[in-house]
This record gives structure tokens, C-alpha cells and sequence, in this order.
């Protein structure tokens, strides 16, 4: 009998275990039901071609799948690879994630590089980031400057003013680090690279002044640089280089940096413009030579644009075209002789706008246009396909192809015959999941 008992209550046990996998397997099914995106017109670098692209477990391909398929009508809609922003700071934490995370959806921007913050606090929301609903985003962690660079004293009025709740004997370590020798890196490095960051930030601003001794940098020296690439790269890590002028571009190349995330050119306050009163000048100091481009090129090293915060007064606040000062206009002006001369010489452009979640990509975009350096096809390319690729070299995004992530936008007019059309957003796709 209590043989018999043990039998029933073991048959009980494998009957409860299998219809709890059958129902684990069902609901799993169908949150990844194959899907057929009928009647769109996509992207294929060059133009856009009528098809049929299918979604299985959140990757495209051109071949139906096997069993059951959901088909959803794009109605001629014009599909474009997400966007990407490769230089912001959101999210960075629980407080912004929300909000952060609406706006770049919003926007149609799926891969973020956050360049710097702390690690903390960032490192709390990466378990919420990469999901159907959610961008996804590498993080620089707490950026490398000199002692009282950049981006100190702008933190700093930040504490002041309200907006970053810390004491500023609690910045250092958190939001940045003060290097200025091997030893000041000895010192640190280890508990960095503790902190996981997936991407080291550098901070150069005026590195000619080591050499001129004319003013006073807010960056790292040069060869202190160099040794932060020479470590990130020992580590597996990419880095980039916060710039402000031609010299900075130069050094940051020097250094070996995966990607100069500024053009040099920032309408400075005039006591930072002091060694540089001269307008002649200010044209040798933000201009990037033709010298120094080609070396780009050669090493591979991407640059990224962020061209409407860097020509404005106000950072927090780019401005449009009619409302720039003459000062302001003076800065576009040299913005858009360098980011000719990158382009024409066949430098790696991503886009990246340094502000504001969402809307500052837009700004930034529009700003480029603007410009008249690229055709519509162009900054479409640059801002589908090369920013996400810059953020997530590994990963196959930035193209609609067979095997690649699907991440899509289906816009509402042709952006190539009419740019405002990347604003006029009808559907987004990520991991194969309507978002709406």
C-alpha cells in the first residue's frame, strides 16, 4: 500500500511539473511569436524596396518561418534602421531612467552612449535596459581630467544650482577623476575598472597651453592621455575624448582614441578666448588641419558631431540658425568648414548630441542638415547606420538585413526626398516587438 501511495504521489508530481513546462513554454511562445512585416518599403542603404521582412526571436529574415506567424500591414510605410545618440548623458540613473527612456523612444533612438557619470548610480538601471522597452546603452562612467578640468567646475555649479544632489567633496571618484601623472593612475585604475564602465572618457580642453603656456588647461596632459588609452585598450575597453580645440583633435588622435566625441568648436566665454583675441586666431585655434584629419582616417577613429552644442553660447540650450549671435555664426562657420573636410576626406561621422534626452538628438540633427554638408541620404546613413554601429560594434544593428537585430522605424514619407520625414515616426520596432 505504501508503495502504491508513493507511485501516486510521484505521478502527481512529474503530471504538475509538465503542465507548469507546457505553460512556461506557451507563455514564452507567445511574447515571441514570429511576425510578417507585409507592404514596407526598406532601406537598403541606397534606396528603399517593397517587401516582406520577417521577425524571429527578435532577428530579421527574408525566409517565412515555420508555424504560426502574425502579420502586420506597414501600409507602404518607409522603414529605416533605429537611430542612435553616441554622445549624452541619460539615463543615468533611477530618477531619469523613465523619462530618459520615453523621450529617445519617442525620438526613434535605440542605442545610447552615455559618456560619463557615475557609476553608481547607472550601474543600478542596467538590468532595465536592452528589453523590447527599453534603449539600450553603454556607459563611460566617471570621466579622466586634470585636477580642477573639466568637468568639475561645471558640476560644481550644478551642486549650487540644485540640480545634482551630492556635496562637492563627493564628486571626485563618482563623476570624474583628477589624473596628472602615471602615479595619480596607479593609484586609481584598479578601482575604476571595478566600477564595470564599458567605455573610458577622456577630457582634453586647450592641451596647447601645456605647451605655450598661454593660458590654463581644464584637460589631461597629453602623455597622461596617451597612458589612459594604452590601460583602457589593455582592458578591452574603447575610449573617447572630450575636445575644444584643433590641438585637443590632434592629441586625442595621438593618444590613440577610439572616437573625438566634440568637433573643436565651442564659443567659450572671452576670458577662456584670452590667448586668442585675434579672430585669425580663433579660425588656426578651431580648425582642424588637414594633416591631422588624414591621420584620423587612417587609424579608423570615428568622430562624433554634437556640431549644435558646440556652436552655441548657451550649451544647455543650442540655438537654430536665425536666432545665433554673430559670435555664434562665426563658430558655425568654422563647424561646417571641419565637418566638410571629415566628410570629403571619408572620416567615420556618428551623431551625438550632448544634451538634452530625445529632443537633443533632434536639434542636432536638423543642425546638420542645416548646414547643407550632406545630402539627405547621407545624414540618414549616418545617423541609421554608422551611430549605432560606433556604439555596439559587436552587434548587428544598423542595417536591415538577413540575421540582424530587428530594430526599426517606419516612417510616414520618403526621408531621402524629404528629411523632416525621420520626425514622422508611425510605428517603432525593437527585438522585433511593436513599441506602438
Amino acid at each position: 500500500m505504501e508503495i502504491v501511495n508513493r507511485r501516486l504521489l510521484l505521478l502527481v508530481l512529474v503530471l504538475v511539473s509538465s503542465i507548469a513546462i507546457v505553460s512556461q513554454a506557451q507563455s514564452s511562445s507567445s511574447s515571441s511569436v514570429a511576425k510578417a512585416f507585409i507592404n514596407g518599403r526598406w532601406f537598403t542603404g541606397k534606396d528603399f524596396e517593397s517587401g516582406t521582412f520577417y521577425t524571429v526571436n527578435g532577428f530579421l529574415t527574408a525566409r517565412k518561418p515555420i508555424g504560426l506567424v502574425q502579420t502586420i500591414d506597414l501600409n507602404s510605410g518607409f522603414v529605416v534602421p533605429a537611430f542612435a545618440d553616441a554622445h549624452i548623458h541619460s539615463p543615468s540613473s533611477r530618477h531619469d531612467f523613465i523619462d530618459a527612456n520615453r523621450a529617445f523612444l519617442n525620438a526613434g533612438v535605440f542605442y545610447v552612449l552615455n559618456a560619463g557619470g557615475n557609476a553608481e548610480s547607472a550601474n543600478s538601471i542596467r538590468d532595465e535596459l536592452g528589453t523590447p522597452a527599453a534603449v539600450d546603452v553603454i556607459f563611460a562612467h566617471a570621466l579622466f581630467t586634470c585636477p580642477g578640468g573639466h568637468p568639475k567646475p561645471y558640476l560644481e555649479y550644478l551642486v549650487d544650482r540644485g540640480d545634482l544632489p551630492y556635496n562637492k567633496d563627493k564628486l571626485e571618484g563618482r563623476f570624474f577623476n583628477s589624473v596628472d601623472s602615471k602615479a595619480d593612475l596607479d593609484r586609481i585604475w584598479q578601482k575604476y575598472l571595478a566600477t564595470k564602465p564599458d567605455f573610458v572618457k577622456l577630457v582634453l580642453v586647450f592641451s596647447e597651453f601645456y605647451r605655450t603656456g598661454k593660458g590654463k588647461s581644464l584637460g589631461l596632459r597629453p602623455d597622461v592621455a596617451k597612458e589612459i588609452v594604452h590601460r583602457a585598450q589593455q582592458a578591452g575597453l574603447r575610449s573617447g575624448a572630450h575636445i575644444e580645440s584643433a590641438v585637443d583633435f590632434h592629441n586625442a588622435i595621438a593618444a590613440g582614441v577610439d572616437a573625438v566625441m566634440h568637433l573643436p568648436c565651442f564659443p567659450d566665454p572671452i576670458d577662456r578666448q584670452a590667448a586668442y583675441a585675434d579672430k585669425a586666431d580663433w579660425e588656426q585655434r578651431y580648425t582642424i588641419p588637414d594633416a591631422d584629419i588624414e591621420l584620423a582616417k587612417e587609424r579608423g577613429v570615428t568622430v562624433v558631431t554634437t556640431a549644435a552644442a558646440c556652436s552655441a553660447e548657451n550649451f544647455e540650450k543650442p540655438t537654430t540658425l536665425a536666432e545665433m549671435t554673430d559670435n555664434e555664426r562665426r563658430f558655425r562657420k568654422i563647424t561646417i568648414q571641419n565637418l566638410r573636410h571629415l566628410k570629403d576626406a571619408g572620416v567615420a561621422l556618428a551623431i551625438g548630441s550632448d544634451t538634452t534626452p530625445g529632443a537633443g538628438v533632434l536639434t542636432e540633427i536638423n543642425f546638420l542638415h542645416e548646414t547643407g554638408v550632406f545630402s539627405n541620404l547621407e545624414l540618414l546613413k549616418v545617423w541609421s547606420e554608422t551611430t549605432p554601429k560606433v556604439i555596439f560594434p559587436q552587434r548587428k544593428v544598423g542595417a536591415l538585413k538577413e540575421g540582424y537585430e530587428a530594430n526599426f522605424l517606419v516612417l510616414e514619407g520618403n526621408p531621402i526626398e524629404d528629411f523632416s520625414t525621420v520626425q514622422k515616426i508611425r510605428m517603432r520596432v525593437k527585438q522585433g516587438e511593436p513599441l506602438n
